[in-house]
């Protein structure tokens, strides 16, 4: 029988949206991680609502993307509420949170973006891997590079995929008919590779849909001239978009080669949960929320032909394009459940704190 969990403040890196909560449990908004958590652990949350207005020192956070303000707020609130544990949903907090927590809290940080230079050059020479008593990588992938980068024990280094609401996220029946190619998201994405690879299809009608709800789409493509087969859409919350999954035959996430591996994993997993067949751009992270050839053909960065030979292929084949789509939502009921990810965040968090580590 597990102990119960010590006092646990949940640190989220973004601002909660008013109402969210509300819509939520209204059936608008998928569930959210740092909503559930708190749920699952009887605890609190704390954002960048607690933040004063700073202006030098927002655009420093803007230079080097930590959450300078955010880290002090929380030592300070984890010391006058005599908080035990801390979990940091980015290291975006999680980072400078290492400086400033006081030793005897238990720590885990989950990365989304470990491969950094910037970052693994900035905790080496801080000696930052030595605070935190979980460093979680949202793939497998990074999870053995930032072991490797940091000299980290192996069992303080894990991978864990980010969730999805299946059940928010999920095939329904629709007078909505699947007739376009369509993109999403904005963070990382190789939109000039899709756009050229669109324009060799002038025959499949695309839509793009730029932005998301913590990236602004606006200017990616001002200075682009879209074939005609391609229009651009406006961003849409998300129980729209759910209608924009189901007019799409085809889900391409196109990303650009860099540190960011997992790029694009949210847009890849509510395309398979909605059960449309995905189309990405292989990068050793966002290659683990697929399985290659069954449920998502993968093209290497920046190949055009590639990518529109893919495109072409699941166009041409709409049994073929079913049949991984059907495969797409059971993959993500097997393994990406928002519950699923509760679960492990919960028995990590019971790990820590009954293994602590000196400091």
């Amino acid at each position: 029988m597990q102990t119960p969990v010590p006092r646990t403040l949940v640190v989220a890196t973004s601002a909660s949206v008013p109402g969210l909560e509300a819509a939520v449990q209204a059936g608008t908004h998928q569930r959210i991680d740092y909503l559930e958590l708190t749920s699952r652990f009887k605890s609190c949350y704390v954002d960048h609502g607690l933040v004063r207005p700073h202006r030098p020192l927002c655009y420093l956070e803007s230079l080097i993307r930590l959450d300078l303000r955010l880290a002090l707020q929380v030592a300070q609130l984890v010391r006058y509420r005599d908080y035990q544990v801390v979990i940091s949903l980015s290291e975006r907090a999680g980072i400078p949170l290492a400086l400033v927590l006081p030793t005897n809290v238990r720590h885990l940080v989950i990365f989304h973006h470990g491969m950094s230079k910037q970052k693994l050059r900035l905790i080496r020479a801080l000696r930052l891997q030595q605070r935190w008593d979980i460093v979680a990588a949202i793939s497998q992938a990074e999870a053995q590079g930032m072991c490797s980068e940091l000299g980290l024990a192996k069992d303080r280094v894990v991978a864990l995929h980010t969730p999805v609401d299946t059940e928010f996220f999920r095939p329904i029946q629709s007078t909505q008919k699947a007739t376009v190619v369509q993109s999403l998201g904005a963070s990382h994405r190789d939109y000039e590779t899709f756009i050229r690879a669109m324009s060799h299809l002038p025959h499949i009608p695309c839509h793009l849909r730029i932005g998301s709800s913590w990236v602004s789409g606006a200017g990616m493509l001002k200075h682009d001239v879209l074939p005609a087969n391609v229009s651009l859409q406006p961003f849409v919350p998300p129980d729209h978009l759910r209608i924009c999954y189901l007019q799409s035959r085809i889900v391409v996430v196109p990303i650009r080669a860099s540190t960011q591996w997992s790029a694009g994993c949210t847009s890849v997993q509510i395309a398979q949960a909605m059960g449309r067949p995905v189309i990405a751009t292989r990068r050793p992270g966002l290659a683990e929320y697929v399985i290659e050839g069954e449920t998502a053909l993968l093209v290497e960065p920046g190949n055009v032909e590639e990518m529109a030979t893919a495109i072409a292929s699941l166009w041409d084949d709409p049994d073929r394009a079913e049949q991984m789509g059907k495969a797409g939502r059971r993959l993500m009921e097997e393994r990406f459940t928002i519950d699923r990810w509760l679960d492990r965040v919960e028995e990590l968090t019971h790990w820590m704190v009954d293994h602590p580590i000196a400091r």
